[in-house]
């Protein structure tokens, strides 16, 4: 039987881009598309779907409010958080509520089709187009050897601080404040700000209070 797949998207043209690229492979069913948190929830409920395609920002209910609703209501359905946006406190705001990864819109067709069979099956994925909420789980922050500075810039990067106000809370510059998530992102695996919001997530680092 193919994946049941529903598409949630603002932009019409995406989702009949996503829906019409997806159908061409035998194993994959778009079964709806919706064009709002909202209209994704109800949708979600009537159909079912197995994994879901969720926009990050949308209208009436945002990616993250509506997966969360969807999560709780639909059982077994696995969401994956498509898009381009890159605030690090979206992003977080996503995957706490439980999507099984992070998707870049600027992944190319053959990868994603990869990765929605990868998820629907349970089977683990390394791309570098997604940011998979799983995968750090069992460790902590402790295991990447990072300053108690460099945490708590992690920290502030996750609520959604620009570099220049991050640089400001900690008294050093901006361009230290740089060269400090290079650093991070390189003890962390990751490649951007986005990533390193999701692993921040995935370490339980919204969780701890900031000291500064």
């Amino acid at each position: 039987m193919p994946i049941r797949i529903l598409i949630a998207d603002d932009q019409r043209l995406l989702r009949q881009c996503f829906s019409e690229a997806l159908v061409a492979d035998p194993e994959l069913l778009v079964v709806a598309t919706a064009a709002d948190g909202q209209e994704a929830l109800l949708l979600a409920e009537r159909h079912h779907p197995q994994v879901i395609l969720m926009d990050l920002v949308m209208p009436n209910l945002d990616g993250a409010k509506s997966a969360k609703l969807i999560r709780e209501r639909v059982d077994g359905v696995k969401i994956l958080m498509l898009s381009l946006h890159d605030d690090p406190k979206m992003v977080a705001s996503a995957m706490t509520a439980g999507v099984e990864g992070f998707i870049s819109k600027d992944v190319d067709l053959e990868e994603l089709v990869r990765i929605i069979k990868a998820v629907h099956h349970g089977v683990e994925i390394h791309s570098p187009f997604m940011v998979d909420q799983r995968s750090t789980k069992a460790k902590d922050i402790n295991s990447y050897d990072l300053t108690a500075r460099e945490v708590e810039a992690l920290k502030l990067l996750v609520r959604g601080y620009s570099n220049q106000e991050i640089a400001h809370k900690l008294f050093v510059s901006e361009q230290t404040i740089k060269k400090e998530f290079v650093n991070i992102f390189d003890r962390l695996g990751v490649r951007n700000r986005t990533q390193a919001a999701v692993k921040s997530v995935q370490l339980g680092l919204l969780d701890v209070p900031l000291t500064v």
